[in-house]
Parts: structure tokens; C-alpha cells; sequence
């Protein structure tokens, strides 16, 4: 028994005695995760250090710029959409065919099916049944085969892009002409000039919010140092607040005006096509539109915030 016991020891400390190799490694690797720590803190400290030594300079009216360089970053991206591949994804409307070889017409109010018929043929006579074509206010996109987008801003350019592809010259893979369509509701429907004239505000109001005075030093009148900030000029706030209500203004007739007219297309193309067509309307668009309008309004309230509390300010000052 006492044989067996000292055997049974022995394969023990074999098993899981620290070989002095190891020993070295997990030591170099704690010398090497500290020195690593060591390094990522005083990275994060000398960034710290370099924040808190300008958020002095920062301003109540740069808070307002920033705010409405995002809003003007979000209506250009907007503006932009479906202007090339990797903008496919920013579309005010999808029209896409969809497979209804086995749709039943169950509507009363249909008088003639002979139409219906022809149009379903029609549809399912072509060889590519998911096709799809995004419009925006500045192109058009269409997927391929295989999933692979094409884009240009001009419906012509993307026609003669899908035009080759197809297996006749008819062009079966737009069997309706999803590309005519999306690029009357582009052309006709959609008016991209009011966003124009919101950026155009909105870069002014940043512009004069620039020459508001910051922090800066005085001498008091016991001939000390002081930093005092003046506050903005009535005109000028004034004038910042009724540029930034037109541009909100516009903002949100543009924005509820192609979420309407998106919406409406939509469901007119599919009613139209007598459901050979399925439209949707592009989330992030109207994600980008409805943010942008709502920044310049949060803009527009925080001017009118600073001119309500100068107003008071001044006031309890004349009175004391």
C-alpha cells in the first residue's frame, strides 16, 4: 500500500507540477499585459487631459452648430440617395415584382379580368420575377442577377445597362417597366428643392452663430484678469432664430410631403398593376429626413431658450 501510494504521488507532481518554462511564460505575459495597461492608461489620461483643456472653449451656440451640421449631414445623405451602389439603401420608393402565379380574384369591384390576365401573363412571362428598382431624389438603382446593384441618375443609363442583360430583345426583365415608373415618380412626384433651401439655412444660422463672442479675458476694475463672455446681440439671435424657423419650416413640408407622395405611389403601383407589383417605401430616407427635421427644430428651440434667458437676465440686471 505504501508502494502505491508513492507511485500515485509521483504521477501527481508530475501531472501538475509548473514546468519553469511555463513559469516564464505566464510571467512574461503578465510583464507584457501590464506594460499594455500601463500604456492604454496614460493614452486615455493624455486624452482626458486634452478634453478638459478645451471644453472651456466650448459654447452654448457650438452645441447648436454641431447640432446643425448633423441635420445637414443626414438631408445631404438623404438628397444623395440611390446616387450610387452604396447609397442603394437610402430610396424614398421599392417597386419590385412579385410572384402571384397562383392569385385568386376574389375583388367584386373588378369588371374587366380580361386586363388582369394579360398583366399577370405579361409578368410571369418574364425570366427574372424579383426584380427591383429603388428610386431617390438624385437616382435610380436596379438589382441584377445574383443581387448585384447597378445605379445611375439617369433612368436612360440604367436602361441600357438592363436592356443587354435580358434574354430577348424586349427586355424581360423589366416586363412592366418598373425603371419608367420609379423614374416619373423621381422626376414628377418628388421635388428635392426645398432641401436645398433647408441646408442653405441651416449653414447661414451656423455662419452667424460663429460671430457669437466667446470667452475672453478682461481687466476688472482693480486691474485684474478676468474672463468674461458677452453675451450675443439681439439682432443677431433674432435673426438666427427667424432663419432657422424658415429652414424648419421647409424641413418638415419637404419631409411630410415625400412621405406622403412615397406612401401614395406605393400603393398606387401595386393597385395599378393589379398586384404584379409590391412598393415600399425606404425606412431610411424617411429615417434621415424625419431626424433632420427634427435637429433643426431642437436648434430652433435652443435659440429660443438663450433669447428668453438673456431677455431675463438683462432685465432682473436693469431692475437691480
Amino acid at each position: 500500500m505504501g508502494r502505491l501510494e508513492l507511485i500515485v504521488n509521483s504521477i501527481s507532481l508530475t501531472l501538475f507540477q509548473a514546468h519553469p518554462r511555463d513559469l516564464q511564460l505566464e510571467n512574461l505575459y503578465t510583464q507584457t499585459h501590464a506594460k499594455t495597461f500601463q500604456a492604454g492608461s496614460a493614452t486615455m489620461a493624455k486624452f482626458a487631459a486634452t478634453v478638459a483643456r478645451f471644453m472651456p472653449m466650448i459654447g452654448y451656440h457650438h452645441v447648436l452648430m454641431m447640432i446643425l451640421a448633423i441635420a445637414v449631414l443626414f438631408l445631404s445623405l438623404l438628397i444623395a440617395g440611390c446616387s450610387s451602389s452604396n447609397l442603394r439603401n437610402v430610396y424614398l420608393l421599392s417597386l419590385q415584382y412579385k410572384d402571384t402565379s397562383s392569385m385568386v380574384l376574389s375583388d367584386q369591384s373588378i369588371v374587366s379580368t380580361e386586363i388582369v390576365h394579360a398583366v399577370q401573363n405579361i409578368t410571369q412571362s418574364g425570366d427574372e420575377p424579383t426584380f427591383e428598382v429603388r428610386a431617390g431624389y438624385t437616382g435610380l438603382c436596379a438589382m441584377l442577377n445574383g443581387g448585384e446593384w447597378v445605379c445611375s441618375t439617369s433612368a436612360k443609363g440604367l436602361a441600357d445597362i438592363i436592356r443587354p442583360s435580358s434574354s430577348s430583345a424586349n427586355g424581360t426583365h423589366d416586363p412592366l417597366n418598373l425603371i419608367y415608373i420609379a423614374n416619373g415618380f423621381k422626376e414628377d412626384i418628388v421635388f428635392d428643392g426645398l432641401l436645398f433651401v433647408v441646408i442653405a439655412t441651416a449653414i447661414i444660422a451656423s455662419v452667424m452663430l460663429s460671430t457669437f463672442p466667446g470667452w475672453h479675458e478682461e481687466e476688472d476694475d482693480a486691474g485684474s484678469a478676468v474672463e468674461v463672455k458677452p453675451f450675443p446681440s439681439r439682432p443677431m439671435t433674432q435673426a438666427v432664430l427667424v432663419t432657422s424657423i424658415v429652414g424648419m419650416s421647409f424641413c418638415f413640408v419637404s419631409v411630410l410631403w415625400q412621405h406622403m407622395n412615397s406612401a401614395a405611389a406605393a400603393s398606387m403601383a401595386e393597385k395599378l398593376s393589379y398586384g404584379q407589383i409590391t412598393g415600399h417605401v425606404g425606412t431610411a430616407a424617411m429615417t434621415f429626413g424625419w431626424l433632420g427635421m427634427g435637429l433643426i427644430a431642437v436648434e430652433v428651440f435652443g435659440i429660443a431658450i438663450m433669447i428668453l434667458s438673456i431677455s431675463l437676465i438683462r432685465r432682473l440686471t436693469d431692475e437691480e
